[in-house]
């Protein structure tokens, strides 16, 4: 009959894709697998994530030598920490200065 016809091209329309999807869709899980294990791209974002920290605390270092002589002093630095807004970033750095002053022995 001629009303199947119609029907019969919907139904493989609609399964062709269906199956595109899913097997598109098991490509696109394995390239994520993959992309989470690539060492190269692993190492390379840790190397990054080390020289932003290494920079922030260089800056942080550098905003406590009041005298900009290079060299920071127990006193320019605790001087420095009681500024509230210093000793917050210093935490946000994840950084403890309650045993700072070992630093500076």
């Amino acid at each position: 009959h001629w009303v199947y016809e119609p029907i019969f091209v919907y139904f493989i329309f609609f399964m062709f894709f269906g199956v595109l999807n899913i097997v598109v869709g098991a490509f696109v899980t394995a390239t994520n697998e993959i992309s989470k294990k690539d060492r190269e791209l692993l190492v390379n974002a840790e190397l990054g994530a080390v020289d932003a920290y290494t920079k922030r605390i260089k800056e942080f270092f550098a905003e406590a030598d009041k005298d900009m002589s290079g060299m920071l002093s127990w006193e320019e630095f605790e001087e420095h920490l009681k500024n509230p807004k210093v000793s917050a970033y210093f935490a946000s750095l994840e950084l403890d200065v309650s045993n700072a002053h070992r630093l500076f022995r």
